[in-house]
């Protein structure tokens, strides 16, 4: 499951839990593209994939179309868990979409860090509460584990840090399906939101 939306300015907050469900590829794709045409000039994504599972090939191909259908992005920070699975799977488009400006982050400070300095200063505050949110779900800063721990060589070298998974329980009425349809629901003025369900707080590993 997953939303996609911007609730600030050029910031898109995207973020995906697990289990994906069958009709949700095809799904992310016209979210994605009513998304950004939404957008009246460039825009910056934040991507929480802290909750995700491991992405079928279905969702690998409609997630790999959609970011090289973003002709106007300035920015992406996508904000990994524990997976490293995952790890390896968004290391693998991230690079085959062959922007200079998307990067991987295991922690939040560094991926709220690496976007703030393009954004305005609500953009900012509004990436500040995701990013605070991201962090209390974690018991220390990741720069107290090794990059290794957990993670195959070819991530750790890719500099990414891996945080202690969360022992936080995600109650199984949480992680249902949400509605069948697409939704679109303004959370506040000017903001657009597309997808369903209600995200856990937590982290997740493989799923």
């Amino acid at each position: 499951m997953y939303t996609i939306e911007s609730k600030v300015g050029r910031l898109i907050e995207v973020r995906f839990w697990g289990p994906i469900l069958g009709e949700e590829p095809g799904a992310w794709r016209r979210d994605h593209e009513r998304m950004i045409a939404a957008m009246l000039n460039t825009y910056v994504f934040f991507v929480d994939l802290a909750d995700a599972p491991v992405f079928p090939p279905d969702m690998i191909e409609a997630f790999s179309a959609t970011m090289r259908n973003e002709t106007r992005l300035l920015r992406t920070a996508v904000l990994l868990g524990s997976s490293p699975t995952l790890g390896l799977q968004m290391q693998r488009m991230v690079r085959d979409a062959q922007h200079p400006h998307r990067k991987i982050f295991r922690d939040a400070r560094e991926a709220e860090a690496f976007l703030s300095d393009i954004l305005t200063l609500s953009e900012r505050t509004r990436l500040h509460e995701l990013a605070a949110d991201r962090r209390s779900d974690f018991s220390g800063p990741s720069s107290q584990v090794p990059a290794s721990v957990g993670v195959p060589p070819s991530v750790a070298s890719s500099g990414l840090s891996t945080p202690p998974p969360s022992t936080t329980t995600i109650p199984p009425s949480v992680r249902s399906p949400g509605p069948k349809s697409v939704r679109y629901t303004p959370s506040g003025p000017g903001s657009i939101r597309f997808g369903g369900g209600r995200p856990p707080s937590g982290n997740n590993g493989d799923t």
